[in-house]
């Protein structure tokens, strides 16, 4: 019977479907699997994370203002023997600064792999990144290095007396940006939003 012919009971036999149509009906499940199997943090998982995150990033910065509190004091003091403690206390800050930062760090990675901002998709998010990874580093070899040299010396240089305050402003930028996060992306956020992978 050819497909135009007419069976004896009045009604033409269907006709098999093309491959493309019969699977298209099964794409959007696919997808919709694939998104919803993606890691996300909710409930008490994302509020323990955020605590986490919330808690390090003011203690990181606690200590930030301690150690350029010290700088100053130890310049402004007029008691010989207060500026060795003061230097002494910032030469064992990093201890305290550098677990703390990495704290911050991996709490902050946390959140943004189970969250929709990502970790490169939003410029605030890449800016928290390279302003932890700087404080740390400048923890490790420039701020512990020349606070021994200061309580070896009995003076702090123009170095460390720089580096504590410039972490205390950027730690205090790294807390506005993610009060604020401006909507700014990066060109891999802008792809994923035109191809519909992220907000």
């Amino acid at each position: 019977m050819t497909p135009g012919t007419v069976s004896a009971r009045g009604a033409a036999p269907a006709e098999p479907l093309p491959p493309a149509a019969a699977t298209a009906g099964t794409e959007p499940a696919t997808g919709a699997l694939r998104v919803s199997s993606r890691f996300r943090l909710r409930g008490a998982a994302y509020k323990a994370a955020l605590t986490a995150h919330i808690l390090a990033a003011a203690a990181w910065l606690g200590i930030a203002v301690v150690v350029a509190f010290c700088g100053i004091a130890a310049a402004a003091t007029s008691n010989p023997a207060l500026p060795h403690v003061f230097f002494t206390m910032m030469q064992t800050a990093p201890w305290l600064s550098i677990p703390v930062g990495l704290m911050a760090v991996a709490t902050g990675v946390l959140l943004g792999l189970g969250t929709a901002h990502g970790l490169i998709r939003h410029w605030w998010v890449v800016a928290k990144i390279v302003i932890a990874a700087a404080v740390i580093l400048a923890d490790a070899l420039i701020i512990g290095p020349a606070a021994q040299h200061a309580v070896q010396s009995g003076h702090a240089s123009n170095v460390l007396r720089g580096a504590t305050i410039g972490h205390l402003c950027v730690l205090a930028v790294a807390i506005a940006l993610a009060v604020f996060k401006p909507q700014a992306r990066t060109p891999w956020g802008r792809r994923r939003t035109l191809t519909g992978g992220g907000r």
